[in-house]
């Protein structure tokens, strides 16, 4: 025995520390790649103390200490021999100490190690092993130090001071119920941190809780290490945290945990990366009644915001600047794994996370907010900023209170109040708006609109509802009343007004979206004015003052003389429901219009005042007729009078209207006499009485208009004239009291965007003197019949034989160069490069196998006029396929042994069809043939002379293609 112990006490005092060393020391430096050094070891084999001072690991390269540890002592408990487990009954470890770098690359300086003990190893047959149980009591860490130089952000940090006390862990039975005391403090970067709480971590219900206590803590100085780039610049934030967070496991309910506290953000200031001021807030306290991470669910009692100030700004582009104070750049180097495809039933499930807010505030807040709109900067100040919503919830059905108010930019006041739900999202709000100054959203519509907005108020009162049923449309409804007060415009180009009023009202309002639908008792506008004038170039100022899009951009995408607002009206998707907007009734009191034309020297200028009246029933969307009573009077003292029926409906426009006036002084109306007549007017007076029928956008007039003692001036010399005998048709005209009686009919489609009611009348007047030499083949048409067609013949491609149709054109075109012996007639025929010369190819192809029929027929001695009246049956189809094929002399496939290689039939069509050779040529030939057949046959008919008729070079190009009419025609022009 006491050879033994001598043994016993030489091998754990003497040879087993430097043998341990030894190990030690070789292992660890060939796993790590670095160096390793330990200065001593003790180990006291009676109390089972283990005791190592001195370690020192250094960097790969061995230039800097990595990890150091003064001394690391152990007291192992001889129970654990018997019990199978490690149980340390102390554990010390003194002035642990590690150096830990980030390079440019984004590795670390230990990187190396975490890939040596993450590589992968081979797949072994997993073996249900007994859990590793142990037991380490009296953990302290004392005096520990870790170094963070980060060479990617170009900081250090030093978490110093490092204690770390943890009385008790075990997964042993007999020690599960003892609580441990588990406490952490720490200085980091000069602030001191602790925390402290109660666990049993190895319980089944995994019981514990954590006091958390955070003190000033300064958020820019963590700023760099955000996972994703910061497009601002946090200049000051302090965080202060204390809170509980407990954590509980239970065999059949699972884990739960649940986080109660409050959290304080104090002194925030956030700066765009120009510097320019983005957020300051004074304080936002959160309160946590309960955080449920593993649900997960929150509840907090309250939320507080004071001393708001943000700035928002709108890009060109449409993008907020508070969008994109991150950016994923950091992120592109990481591969996220595809989130799992969720089943439908879970994907119907999935909503939002429940939260609760029992009160949410923002005291005295204020939003600066600039959108960079395309007419210009939009720039609204919301000071006064006052938010209030209590029971503010996520959870589906829960219903909050909302009260909210703002001023404007100093003037104009917004408050809403009422019931809010996020999950549907819902809100009934009772809104009040005054004051709102219109300028302020000028920029909003000065980009497509050339009317600047000098001065006028909004204001309404009323109940906003938005709600969504499921997944569907947002709906949003709106009743109340309105009101646009003072208002006044101007032309930005020359600056005469526009519009002004005095008062706009819309009474009783009720307006919805999803689909839309607008409706309002009434509408008066008193005390207005417009102001319409013709521009010196012709157009009228209105026509001007809406800006087609894109037309600055691309002006030659519109084809000279074609209307710049022709476009097809789309019609609506089916199902999808038109406009509902109707209005009781627009009363109009009080107004005037002044009308100005500048394209004429002198101007001519004239009003319309004291206009009153109503329109009742309006509506669109809807077929119902609006009674129209409107007077006025035409330049003080001339009164006018619109009365009648319309419908604006988009499908079924309808207009029943009744406009007249009476003794107009034509004097007044000599600027234009003079411009386009070549004459001033000396006297005369107009009355008019006209009415106008619209139904489905067709229009039929009757304008019967009424000139008394009309007596033309002094001739003017004017570039405009009409080269008309005016006087003359003056004098046709008058009766023998010097009256004339116009009864002018006028009838159109509004589809038609050339379509004018002035320019009609204008165009049937100027009609009744120079219809020949406008319309030639109208007024022929008006006499013999026909029509426009008359001008066109249409032949089948590859052919130029005359249809039916075109003798009976023809026939008629005769009857009237027979009436009117000193017309004469150019006659050009023209083909379709494309399809006639494709056409021509197969004709030729098909004349190939008539041939070979014909000659067959002429051997056995059959009568024969002409190839073209020859036809091929289907049944002997291959047969004269196969005779021409081999009369043709093109080079053939071939066998092996030279002879002609048989074919199937497509490849013989194929072959023969390429090698037909349609030249331009043959085309022009075609051209002049149908020439000369339409010829020929009106000489034929007796009635004209050829001498009247003359051919044009033809045309082989593709010409403009007129309605109707191909390129495969001959045209007539009339000379």
């Amino acid at each position: 025995m006491a050879g033994f112990v001598a043994l016993f006490t030489i091998i754990g005092f003497l040879v087993v520390p430097p043998i341990m060393k030894s190990v030690l020391v070789s292992k660890l430096s060939e796993a790590l790649h670095r160096q390793v050094r330990i200065e001593k070891i003790r180990f006291n084999p009676y109390t089972l103390h283990l005791s190592v001072k001195g370690i020192d690991l250094t960097e790969r390269d061995g230039k800097e200490r990595f990890f150091s540890l003064g001394e690391l002592s152990a007291r192992l408990s001889i129970a654990s021999i018997y019990r199978l487990a490690p149980i340390v009954k102390e554990l010390k470890i003194d002035r642990p100490y590690i150096r830990v770098v980030r390079n440019t690359d984004q590795s670390f300086n230990f990187s190396d190690i975490i890939a040596e003990a993450t590589r992968e190893k081979p797949v072994e047959k997993e073996k249900k092993a007994r859990p590793f149980l142990f037991s380490v009591n009296n953990i302290l860490i004392n005096d520990g130090r870790v170094d963070f130089l980060d060479r990617v952000k170009n900081i250090e940090h030093v978490v110093k001071e490092i204690c770390l006390g943890v009385p008790f862990i075990s997964n042993i039975g007999d020690k599960v119920h003892v609580y441990v005391d588990p406490t952490f403090a720490a200085n980091v970067n000069g602030d001191f941190y602790s925390f402290k709480g109660k666990t049993k971590p190895f319980e089944d219900s995994l019981e514990s809780f954590v006091d958390i206590h955070l003190k000033d803590f300064d958020i820019p100085r963590y700023m760099p290490y955000l996972p994703v780039k910061a497009n601002f610049v946090l200049k000051s934030a302090v965080l202060n945290v204390v809170a509980r967070a407990s954590f509980r496991r239970s065999r059949d309910k699972g884990p739960s945990s649940v986080v109660t506290g409050t959290v304080t953000l104090k002194d925030v200031a956030a700066d765009d990366l120009a510097g320019k001021p983005l957020l300051r807030l004074g304080l936002c306290e959160l309160s946590i009644a309960e955080l449920k991470p593993f649900e997960p669910s929150l509840h907090l009692s309250k939320v507080g915001l004071a001393g708001l100030e943000l700035m928002v700004t709108r890009s060109r582009e449409g993008t907020l600047n508070l969008a994109s104070l991150v950016s994923g750049e950091e992120r592109k180097e990481k591969k996220i794994p595809p989130a799992p495809e969720k089943r439908p039933a879970e994907a119907e499930e999935t909503g939002l996370p429940p939260i609760k807010v029992d009160e949410f505030r923002i005291d005295g807040g204020s939003v600066s907010f600039e959108d960079i709109a395309p007419g210009g900067p939009v720039k609204l100040d919301v000071t006064d900023l006052t938010v209030k919503g209590e029971g503010v919830t996520t959870i589906q059905g829960g219903e909050s209170a909302l009260t909210a108010s703002l001023l404007l930019n100093k003037k104009g006041t917004v408050s809403v109040s009422g019931p809010v739900s996020i999950n549907p999202l819902s809100a009934n709000l009772a809104v009040t708006v005054k004051g709102i100054d219109i300028r302020a959203f000028q920029p909003y519509f000065s980009h497509k609109v050339k009317l600047a907005v000098t001065k006028g108020q909004v204001e309404t009162k009323g109940a906003l509802s938005v709600g969504q049923a499921g997944k569907g449309d947002l709906r949003i409804k709106y009743s109340g009343n309105a009101l646009v007060s003072n208002f006044a415009s101007v032309d930005k180009g020359t600056g005469d007004d526009l519009f002004k009023w005095k008062a706009l009202s819309l009474n009783r309002i009720d307006a919805a979206t999803s689909p839309l639908r607008v409706r309002i008792n009434g509408i008066s506008l008193a005390d207005f004015y417009a102001g319409l004038a013709v521009e010196p170039d012709g157009a009228l100022n209105l026509k001007k003052i809406v800006m087609e899009e894109g037309a600055a951009a691309t002006p030659s995408a519109t084809k000279p003389g074609a209307p710049a607002l022709a476009k097809k009206t789309e019609k609506a998707p089916p199902g999808k429901e038109t406009e509902d907007i109707a209005v009781g009734a627009i009363t109009l009191q009080g107004g005037s219009i002044e009308f100005i034309d500048k394209s004429i020297n002198p101007r001519f200028s004239a009003s319309l005042e004291e206009i009153a009246g109503r329109i009742a029933g309006f509506s669109l969307g809807k077929d119902q007729n609006a009674e129209v009573d409107l007077k006025g009077k035409i330049n003080e003292n001339i009164p006018l009078e619109i009365t009648g029926t319309v419908n604006p409906a988009k499908e079924n426009l309808f207009a029943d209207l009744k406009v007249k006036f009476t003794d107009l002084e034509l004097s007044d109306m000599s600027p234009y006499a003079a411009k386009y007549m070549g004459y001033k007017i000396e006297k005369g007076k107009l009355s008019i009485d006209l009415k106008y029928l619209i139904a489905k956008r067709k229009l039929d007039s009757e304008n019967r208009i009424f000139i008394d003692q009309l007596t033309l001036g002094e001739k003017v010399d004017s570039p405009d004239a009409l080269n008309l005998p005016f006087r003359l048709a003056i004098a046709l005209l008058k009766d023998r009291h010097g009256r004339i009686t116009l009864d002018v009919p006028v009838s159109g489609s509004f589809d038609d965007p050339q379509f004018s009611v002035f320019r009609i009348i204008l165009k049937i007047i100027g009609n009744l003197i120079a219809k020949a030499a406008t319309a030639p083949f109208a007024l022929l048409a008006s006499l013999v019949g026909g029509g426009e067609e008359m001008s066109y013949l249409e032949f089948p491609y590859g052919s130029s034989a005359l249809s039916p149709e075109n003798l009976k054109k023809i026939d008629t075109l005769t009857k009237a160069l027979y009436e009117r012996p000193q017309l004469k007639v150019d006659i050009e025929g023209r083909v379709d490069p494309g399809k006639d010369k494709e056409a021509l190819r197969t004709n030729l192809f098909d004349r190939k196998l008539k041939v070979q029929k014909m000659n067959v027929m002429v051997k056995k001695g059959l009568p024969v006029e002409s190839v073209d009246d020859i036809k091929i049956e289907p049944a002997e189809y291959e047969q004269y396929l196969a005779m021409a094929y081999k009369a043709e002399t093109f080079a053939k496939p071939r066998n092996v042994i030279g002879l002609e290689k048989g074919l199937p039939r497509t490849e013989m069509e194929k072959l023969m069809v390429t090698h037909i050779n349609i030249t331009d040529g043959d085309l022009r030939a075609l051209a002049r043939q149908r020439a000369l057949h339409a010829k020929d046959a009106i000489v034929k008919s007796g009635r004209v002379n050829s001498d009247r008729l003359f051919l044009v070079e033809p045309k082989i190009t593709s010409p403009e293609k007129k309605e109707k009419a191909g390129a495969n025609r001959v045209n007539f022009s009339l000379k």
